[in-house]
C-alpha cells in the first residue's frame, strides 16, 4: 500500500492534508503553502558520534536549568521561559547564551535525508524557531531550489522566496537568542519585521506547523502574536504531528487544526516511529497533482528498435 492510500483509509482528516498539497502544488507553479519548523523535528538529525551529547527539548531544558538554579520546589513550579529570566539574572546573558549552546549541540549533529526531502518540497518559506543549523547546512545539497538564509530583521528587505527565515536567532553568532521571557515580551516590537512576515505569510498562504506540542512556548507565542493583529478573521493553521492531544484548548483559541497521524503509525512503536511519520509525510506531498499535465510528451510512447515489426496504429 503506498503512502497515498495508507493515509486515505486511515487518515481521519484526510481531506485537509489533500488540500495542503493541492495549495502547494497549483497549476500556475506558486505555491500557497509556507511552514513554520519547531525543536522536535531537530530529533531527526543525525548525531556524529553516539558518545557525543544529545540535543535538549523544552522539558530537559527546563530540568537542567532547575538543577543549576538549585533544584527546589519553587523553581520546579515556574516554566522554563521564566527560569531563561532568572538565570541570566543570577549569571549573566553570556553565561545563558553557554547554557543553550551546552544544551543544543549543533555541531555535534547533521542532517538527514529528511531535511532534504523537506527542503526538496515548494514551500513558499520555511521559517523556523530552532536556533540549530540542520536546515542551513541542509539546504546546499537541495538543487531544485535555491534558498535564502534570512537570519535578521535586516536581511529582509529585497530577499526573494524560498527562504529559510530564523525568527529566533541562529548559532554560534547571530543574535539575539530569543528565550526568556523577557526577550518574548520584547520580541513584537524588537523584531516586529518578522512578526509582519509571518502574518503576512499566513494571510496569503496555508500555514502548517510541525516538530512543536501544543505547549510548546514558541508555538503558543507565535499565535499570540499573530492573533493579536489578524483577529477573529485570521485563516486557519494546521499543525501536524503525532499523539498530538486535540482537546487543547489554545487550538480552538487560536483558529489552529490538529492534524494527528496517531491513527496511521499507531501500530510502530519504534525509535524510528516519528522519522518514518516524516519521511512518509514529506513522499505524499511531494506527489504533484498536475505533473502529468506539464509533461511533454503528455502520451508516453512505445521504444521500438530496428528489429521490431511496428504496426502503424501503434505510432
Amino acid at each position: 500500500m503506498d503512502v497515498g492510500e495508507k493515509y486515505k483509509n486511515n487518515l481521519r482528516k484526510y481531506i485537509l492534508i489533500e488540500d495542503i498539497r493541492k495549495k502547494l502544488w497549483t497549476e500556475d507553479g506558486k505555491s500557497r503553502v509556507s511552514i513554520m519548523i519547531g525543536a522536535g523535528f531537530s530529533r531527526n538529525a543525525v548525531k556524529l558520534d553516539i558518545s557525543l551529547k544529545s540535543m535538549s527539548l523544552w522539558e530537559d531544558l527546563k530540568k537542567r536549568l532547575v538543577k543549576e538554579l538549585g533544584d527546589t520546589s519553587e523553581y520546579a513550579e515556574l516554566d522554563v521561559l521564566t527560569l531563561g529570566d532568572i538565570y541570566e539574572e543570577q549569571f549573566g546573558i553570556i553565561n545563558l547564551e553557554k547554557k543553550k549552546k551546552k544544551e543544543i549541540p549543533d555541531e555535534n549533529y547533521e542532517p538527514s535525508s529528511i531535511y532534504s526531502k523537506l527542503l526538496q518540497l515548494p514551500f513558499s518559506d520555511v521559517y523556523t524557531t530552532n536556533y540549530d543549523t540542520l536546515l542551513e547546512r541542509a539546504s546546499k545539497d537541495v538543487f531544485n531550489r535555491r534558498y535564502q538564509v534570512i537570519y535578521d530583521i535586516h536581511d529582509i528587505p529585497g530577499s526573494v522566496s524560498p527562504r529559510i527565515v530564523k525568527l529566533h536567532g541562529s548559532f554560534p553568532s547571530h543574535r539575539p537568542f530569543v528565550f526568556t521571557k523577557q526577550s518574548y515580551e520584547d520580541y513584537p516590537n524588537e523584531s516586529a519585521p518578522f512578526v509582519n512576515m509571518v502574518q503576512q505569510s499566513i494571510m496569503e498562504t496555508t500555514m502548517i506547523l510541525i516538530g512543536f506540542s501544543g505547549d510548546d512556548p514558541n508555538f503558543r507565542k507565535w499565535l499570540e502574536w499573530v492573533s493579536k493583529t489578524l483577529g477573529k478573521h485570521r485563516p486557519k493553521i494546521y499543525l501536524l504531528g503525532l499523539d498530538i492531544d486535540e482537546t487543547n484548548e489554545v487550538f480552538s483559541k487560536f483558529s489552529v487544526t490538529a492534524i494527528d497521524f496517531h491513527s496511521v503509525y499507531q501500530s510502530s512503536l519504534s525509535a524510528s516511529r516519528y522519522a518514518t511519520f516524516f519521511e512518509e509525510l514529506f513522499d505524499f506531498l511531494n506527489i504533484n497533482p498536475n505533473v502529468d499535465k506539464r509533461k511533454w510528451p503528455y502520451k508516453e510512447y512505445k521504444l521500438y528498435t530496428f528489429q521490431d515489426k511496428v504496426d502503424i496504429n501503434d505510432l
